[in-house]
């Protein structure tokens, strides 16, 4: 940290339960493991919020439409599931070895035995292509120097054992104490899996419940009125009002659903009969607030067909007031049968439907629409109740990169109450967001956390933390030596965080792929001018298509001219103009009167004279600074009197201008061109931040890996920028130059390379290669476009 004062950064806070994305089978058991995960998380705290994730049970390739999903959700562990041996075993006859004398019997008695639950393979290799999609909990224990992302914290889920004492994974809710709402465990049907998605999932051995009818849709979509008797668990009769009874999931203690961001679409279909449908309508559901999945089976009962269609317009009525939009789409089923149903769902069971003003309206609008929803322009999680987006101030200090770096560390909000007694080793079991208000960096990308933590050196983490959609998330356990007895306060960790510039978060995205960050020459130069201005928003403003003629009319000579321009000098390859010369070139005099004056005050523009030394000969420009009754020589220190003859014409001398060195050597290397860029993407954005021009190097042998132009966030995407005056790579670099860039946007996780150029066209063949290779990245492919015609008028 250098030495700086002291400023005050605002951040908000929150507590909330973890957010996991669980793996489970698509094959012909694919209703067993999903309601097998249904029944997990039901037990676990704020297990309402978890989504499914579906892979082939063949490949163990989950399904590539869940990128988005999953990025979008962005949970803080992803996990695949684990079931006892005997139940594997029922499910997949054969798949656990045993010695071959062994009779069937035996066998069965042998795999009854095994304590351990087991993942299904296929499911381990999906899970690990899932995390790298998004940016899941790590361990915050590193060692020195390693440039390697660290493991994951939680990598399976299985049954709550409650005999556990010593549990020491995902919080476990309290068992309900009365009456709840839930699915039972060994239901299979369409309706059943609706309801275990909806309420939660209980095992109900004691008392097994029959399949539910179609008169439970209304409730599950509607989510209001009295429940089916059919949900409630334990059935006995009880005092407590059916329409009292909260579901499995809502039942966890000091939780609520909140929602954030602004999107029009607030409610989503899913049609389809495979696992994939199911699990996508459950995300949409987790993610938007309201999602609903819609089988053949129920279209093609009339009753569960007329219930659909009940609840179906009382959501879109409710939308439509509103101005909220409800998608239908399907993950299996091509967009003529998702049109198909969609016209069969939105046909009323009632006149007054038809013809009601409020049904009109609904029809009238495109409140309903075929295709999937924008889920990454708002969400809806689970949040603890208490210190629900609660304000603080803390003292920060900046780094020489602009980074932000917390004095002191963080105390963490505590819950009045708890859900385990402190003693427990239980403690805490909640999760922490902060979001600094003003940050520039991109969210999530499976940043590191070394980046985020404020360490002084030789220390330890305290805690684990990660990137998350909204910030900073962290896990507030103290990682460091926690007594038997210590109270509450004393097993929080309090971390210094930081608020990271976009340089020092490029610097932590490329580490784990073992390269370092520094200034190239040109991004030196910028860096330079951006510093005498004050900020580099000010220099994008001063470079313009209307000031970029005069601007360039600075740049550096290759040779001398054989003309002479009026109001131009040239003196040893530099040119010099008057005020007269530059209000031509700009076309106002106004406009250069308020240029001239904002670089002057940056001492970016310096004014003088051009005079002859009458001792050596030669002509110099001799700042206003250094200008007297008598002037000093630059070239060999002579003292000269300020008369006629030390100027070229005139009576009187005529000043001339002259332009910040570093300024002329970036103008002529064409650093303009991301600079317009740069000013071009921050227009079209709410949210802009960028990094001058870049060298990756190699940090084993030091040897530069590649430049980049610019790279910037706009809105939190990525985006990285190659610029070329020319419109097109050099003579057979196009292949290397794509890999460069490509390199470095799947590093940073890129969502847009963008080639620049000054002329009305990026070279053809040149773009496409790109936009092909940029379509094979991995995790996320990024698209490629051009941006034409920079600085011109």
């Amino acid at each position: 940290m250098t030495n700086s004062e002291t400023t005050f950064r605002g951040a908000t806070l929150s507590l909330r339960p973890p957010r996991v994305a669980v793996l489970f089978p698509v094959d012909e058991h694919w209703r067993d493991w999903a309601m097998r995960a249904l029944e997990f998380a039901s037990e676990y705290w704020g297990g309402g919020g978890f989504i499914l994730v579906p892979h082939d049970m063949a490949t163990g390739e989950p399904s590539p439409k869940f990128a988005e999903i999953v990025r979008a959700y962005d949970p803080d562990h992803v996990v695949s599931m684990k079931i006892p041996a005997h139940e594997f075993e029922s499910w997949y006859p054969g798949s656990i070895s045993t010695p071959d004398e062994m009779s069937g019997e035996e066998r069965a008695t042998l795999i009854q035995s095994i304590r351990e639950s087991i993942p299904a393979a296929p499911s381990v290799r999906a899970r690990d292509i899932v995390a790298s999609w998004c940016s899941p909990l790590r361990s915050s224990l590193v060692q020195r120097g390693q440039t390697a992302r660290a493991h994951e914290i939680h990598k399976s889920l299985r049954a709550v054992d409650r005999g556990d004492r010593f549990h020491r994974g995902l919080a476990v809710a309290p068992v309900p104490d009365t009456q709840v709402l839930a699915a039972s465990s060994r239901w299979r049907s369409d309706l059943g899996l609706m309801l275990a998605a909806r309420a939660g999932v209980v095992d109900d051995a004691v008392q097994p419940r029959a399949e539910p009818a179609s008169d439970v849709i209304e409730w599950a979509i509607q989510r209001e009125g009295t429940a089916p008797a059919s949900l409630i668990y334990p059935s006995e009769d009880s005092r407590v009002q059916a329409d009292e009874i909260s579901t499995r999931f809502d039942v966890h203690p000091g939780l609520l659903h909140v929602s954030q961001g602004m999107s029009q679409d607030m409610a989503a279909v899913v049609v389809g009969d495979t696992g994939a449908d199911f699990a996508l309508a459950l995300a949409y559901d987790r993610i938007l607030g309201r999602g609903f999945w819609v089988t053949s089976r129920m279209l093609d009962d009339e009753d569960a067909l007329w219930q659909l269609r009940s609840a179906l317009w009382w959501v879109t009525s409710q939308l439509e007031q509103q101005a909220a939009h409800l998608t239908v789409s399907s993950h299996s089923l091509p967009d003529e049968a998702v049109a198909e149903t969609a016209a069969r769902l939105q046909e009323p069971n009632y006149e007054f439907q038809r013809l009601g003003r409020r049904r009109e309206a609904v029809q009238d609008s495109d409140t309903v629409q075929l295709r999937p929803p924008q889920i990454d322009r708002s969400y809806t999680q689970l949040v603890a109740e208490e210190h629900l987006s609660s304000s603080i101030l803390l003292p920060m200090q900046a780094t020489s990169d602009g980074t932000l770096e917390s004095v002191n560390g963080l105390d963490c909000p505590v819950p009045t109450s708890l859900m385990y007694p402190v003693s427990s080793g239980k403690v805490p079991y909640w999760y922490v967001d902060v979001t600094f208000a003003g940050d520039v960096a991109p969210r999530g990308r499976d940043l590191p956390a070394t980046s985020l933590h404020a360490l002084d050196v030789g220390a330890f983490p305290e805690v684990a933390m990660r990137a998350s959609k909204i910030g900073v998330t962290f896990n507030p356990a103290s990682m460091g030596l926690v007594m038997g007895n210590s109270l509450l306060r004393g097993r929080l960790g309090r971390p210094r965080l930081r608020s990271l510039s976009m340089r020092r978060w490029v610097e932590g995205m490329v580490r784990p792929e073992g390269l370092g960050v520094r200034l190239s020459q040109p991004g030196r130069q910028a860096e330079l001018v951006a510093r005498r201005l004050g900020a580099r928003d000010r220099l994008m403003d001063v470079i313009t298509p209307t000031t970029l003629p005069l601007l360039r009319a600075f740049i550096r000579h290759e040779t001398t001219p054989k003309a002479h321009e009026a109001g131009v000098v040239v003196v040893a390859l530099d040119p010099y103009l008057t005020f007269a010369k530059m209000s031509a070139l700009v076309g106002s005099a106004e406009q250069v009167v308020s240029l001239v004056d904002t670089l002057a005050s940056s001492r970016l523009l310096r004014r003088g004279l051009v005079l002859q030394c009458n001792d050596c000969r030669r002509t110099s420009f001799v700042d206003a600074d250094r200008i007297g009754q008598e002037y000093e020589c630059p070239q060999c220190a002579a003292t000269n009197p300020m008369v006629s003859a030390r100027w070229r014409e005139g009576a009187e001398p005529a000043w001339y201008y002259d332009l910040f060195t570093p300024f002329r050597d970036l103008l002529k290397e064409h650093g303009d061109i991301p600079l317009l860029a740069a000013a071009e993407l921050r227009r079209e954005s709410r949210v802009y931040a960028d990094v001058p021009e870049l060298e990756f190097f190699d940090l084993e042998t030091n040897r530069a890996v590649a430049e980049i132009d610019l790279i910037a966030s706009v809105d939190n995407e990525v985006v990285v920028v190659e610029a070329k005056s020319s419109g097109h790579f050099a003579k057979r670099s196009r292949g290397t130059q794509t890999k460069k860039i490509l390199r470095i946007a799947r590093a940073l996780r890129a969502d847009r390379v963008i080639l620049a150029t000054s002329e009305p066209e990026w070279n053809a063949t040149d773009l496409a290669h790109v936009e092909r290779e940029a379509a094979k990245l991995t995790p996320f492919p990024a698209t490629a476009i051009s941006m034409t015609n920079l600085g011109r008028v």
